[in-house]
């Protein structure tokens, strides 16, 4: 007589029924509370920005640096200083003929907005990950940041209190948050095999985790904001301008239009603030502008 494994070992469950039982013990406060905990005892791997960056940044703050200076620092790493002559060359600061080196890059820039310019370049480098199982989602993640990011700075250029740099910045960094969960996703299976329960956790707690990132790295207070903020959609704000989270909210928003399989898709912009406040009328001229290639420039710049 032939006995079965079973009768020796007991059933074994299946890959699908052992993924139901992950998925019936899961609990997405439990697991906000653990991804807490590793950041601040340093248990998980968080992206970090390159050290010239940081470096080229110390440099721009001092008061006593000169363009020459900065020169310097930049063209120690020969990719950020291509990056940099790249976003020179972009359609954000195109002039008659294309800068060839890191000092001309920053004299077209300017030494005011290099400082954003050094972050924003230095972004891509925080949404690159060699964890197989999350790198096709971070770079979906990028992709969004850099679309929300261009709308961003063509929409602050319509107000003289805001600076174009300033909020692209703040459009790449808005979903930085979701960095950390889709490290710690990695290892629940079950998590990589639904997208819509890792949207729902991502939506949950990315501006929480974004807000703990950025001020780890002691970015500015209006960009901590935007990480915190970007998705409080009755927020209501401080001031009455319209401030980077205002700008940045549009834009996200505008970046999933007509989107049926997103939450903000077919999202009624009249009952959203930042819109109002923004303006409908220029907001409806800034969606009969063609700004395709424009991102496709400013994307290839940015890399």
């Amino acid at each position: 007589m032939q006995i079965h494994r079973d009768q020796i070992w007991g059933k074994l469950p299946d890959a699908e029924q052992a993924a139901a039982e992950e998925t019936k013990k899961f609990d997405p406060k439990a697991f906000a509370l653990e991804l807490r905990d590793d950041i601040q005892q340093n248990r998980i791997k968080l992206p970090t920005l390159p050290a010239l960056s940081l470096e080229a940044l110390v440099v721009v703050n001092d008061a006593g640096s000169s363009m020459a200076d900065v020169a310097r620092m930049i063209s120690k790493d020969t990719s950020m200083a291509a990056r940099l002559v790249r976003y020179a060359n972009s359609p954000l600061y195109r002039g008659i003929s294309n800068v060839a080196s890191v000092k001309a890059a920053i004299t077209r820039i300017g030494m005011d907005a290099v400082k954003h310019a050094i972050l924003s370049l230095a972004m891509r480098d925080v949404f690159t990950t060699g964890i197989i199982a999350i790198q096709a989602r971070m770079e979906a993640l990028w992709k969004h940041s850099v679309i929300v990011a261009t709308k961003s700075a063509l929409l602050a250029e319509q107000f003289t209190h805001l600076n174009r740099d300033e909020a692209m910045l703040a459009g790449l960094i808005h979903d930085v948050g979701a960095i950390p969960i889709l490290i710690k996703a990695k290892d629940h299976q079950f998590l990589l095999d639904d997208e819509k329960k890792l949207d729902k956790l991502v939506d949950a707690l990315h501006m929480s985790v974004g807000k703990f990132m950025l001020t780890f790295w002691n970015f500015d207070p209006s960009m901590i904001d935007v990480a915190a903020n970007h998705d409080r959609l009755d927020r209501k704000p401080p001031g009455e301008k319209v401030d980077y989270v205002d700008i940045v909210q549009v834009a996200n928003i505008l970046s999933y239009e007509h989107c049926q399989g997103h939450r903000l898709g077919n999202i009624d912009t009249e009952k959203i603030p930042a819109f109002q406040r923004v303006g409908p009328d220029l907001i409806e001229q800034f969606k009969q502008r063609s700004a395709g290639e424009f991102e496709a420039n400013i994307s290839e710049a940015l890399h």
